[in-house]
């Protein structure tokens, strides 16, 4: 989300520990001093010419020069909900394809599966993406055929203002579900960009990532991936403990990186549901939202009827935002994010999809190379929320996530209205012991 700057932005001297201002405030609630009254900055001392109370004069008044002021840059144009000259078709055979590329469609990628799952189309020149899907309507009516529309992770961009960098020991986590005889050790699936492995928290962790990348992007980095996973596996004896550092994680990488742009598409996104299906993960995390499209509905389908629960993030576009997915699909379990004092994330989506809700403001978790930094938004609740699913699935050896969702909606802490409602859902999960 894109944040209107109210006045203009007056270039002050550089932060004395190289954090600019910019960097260390993105919501314009500094709590401190920006103002050009600068008496108490950092810098000290007085830099204006006030001549004291009673007006004595005792400096230069030739005409001073006007402050420099930079004019507001002018807001990036919104990002791309899906690419704007391809399409995704299921299950296309020779025949039919050789029918669509007679019209002008080209094949970007198919799969080598026996069952040619998906075929990523190029549209004809001069066809924008809803003229294509029409056409191929006509074309070849059985085809089940979608925009290849764009997921990204669902964090909030930079930013370790003072506040959150003395916050984040503050930020409760649940206690890490391994002691004596009870070895929690769930095999949890993610579907995240890349992972540092080499990083300290993940010394001992057991992970394993395959990397699909996204078709004409360059590979994800590892910041968000990294973070995601050190909250699940982190060194149990570390600062940051992760909830089940016993856990063997499968993590999947569809995401690329198009011109600063890190996002996952259709097509690579179906295929990493489809990967933790034929893995047989207990759970899956997705840290992710994006808009609706049959083919991913289709694949989170499948993932459903393997029994596998999928736990996703309800995204950050506000709460006056309509419900993004995969989150808002009715076969999964949405998490929302709260702070430290039980207050919603003020970026949250809402609607009646919500679950539940878990911190997600200012957690300490992994940098992407090394250290520990405050996260925040939406990704990062859903963590705690699939950590309580896998949970509550070993407790009592079920093979059922309905039961499980059942007992956390009852131990859960309402926050909200009483019961399930809109904002919190059935308010904020407890972990329960998995033995």
């Amino acid at each position: 989300m894109l944040l209107a700057l109210a006045a203009p932005l007056v270039l002050e001297p550089a932060h004395p520990l190289g954090i600019s201002a910019a960097l260390a405030d993105d919501d314009d609630d500094d709590g401190g001093d920006d103002d050009d009254d600068d008496g108490g900055s950092w810098s000290g001392g007085d830099d204006d010419d006030d001549d004291g109370f009673w007006g004595g004069d005792d400096d230069d008044d030739r005409p001073r020069a006007a402050p420099v002021v930079r004019a507001p840059a002018p807001p990036p144009p919104p990002l791309l909900t899906q690419a704007p000259d391809e399409i995704v078709v299921d299950s296309l055979g020779d025949d039919d394809l050789a029918r669509l590329e007679a019209e002008g469609f080209q094949v970007i990628s198919r799969d080598d599966d026996d069952d040619g799952r998906l075929t990523l189309l190029r549209v004809p020149g001069g066809v924008d993406v809803p003229g294509a899907l029409a056409a191929v309507a006509g074309l070849v009516p059985t085809l089940a055929a979608a925009p290849n529309s764009y997921y990204r992770n669902q964090a909030v961009p930079d930013g370790c203002d003072a506040a959150i960098c003395e916050a984040w020991q503050a930020v409760a986590w649940p206690p890490a579900q391994v002691n004596g005889a009870c070895h929690f050790a769930p095999h949890i699936g993610i579907v995240d960009t890349g992972v540092n492995l080499e990083h300290d928290m993940l010394r001992d962790a057991q992970v394993t990532v395959e990397t699909l990348g996204s078709a004409g992007a360059a590979p994800s980095g590892e910041r968000h991936g990294t973070a995601v996973v050190a909250m699940f596996v982190g060194d149990a004896t570390g600062r940051v403990p992760g909830l089940a550092p016993a856990a063997q994680l499968f993590v999947v990488d569809p995401f690329g990186n198009a011109d600063g742009d890190e996002r996952a598409d259709t097509v690579s996104l179906v295929s990493a549901l489809d990967r933790m299906v034929e893995t047989g993960v207990d759970v899956i995390n997705l840290s992710l939202a994006g808009p609706d499209n049959p083919l991913l509905a289709a694949a989170v389908a499948r993932v459903d009827a393997a029994g596998i629960p999928i736990v996703a993030a309800v995204g950050n576009d506000g709460p006056n935002a309509g419900p993004v997915y995969p989150a808002a699909y009715p076969q999964v379990i949405a998490a929302t994010a709260v702070d430290a004092e039980g207050r919603i994330y003020r970026r949250a989506v809402q609607g009646e999809h919500v679950h539940f809700a878990a911190p997600g403001v200012e957690i300490a978790t992994a940098a992407s190379i090394s250290g520990v930094r405050p996260q925040t938004g939406t990704s990062f609740a859903a963590p705690f929320v699939t950590t309580a699913i896998a949970a509550g699935l070993a407790r009592n050896g079920e093979e059922s996530v309905a039961p499980v969702v059942e007992a956390l909606a009852r131990d859960s802490i309402d926050l909200g209205d009483p019961g399930r409602d809109p904002v919190y859902g059935w308010g904020l999960v407890q972990i329960p012991s998995p033995c």
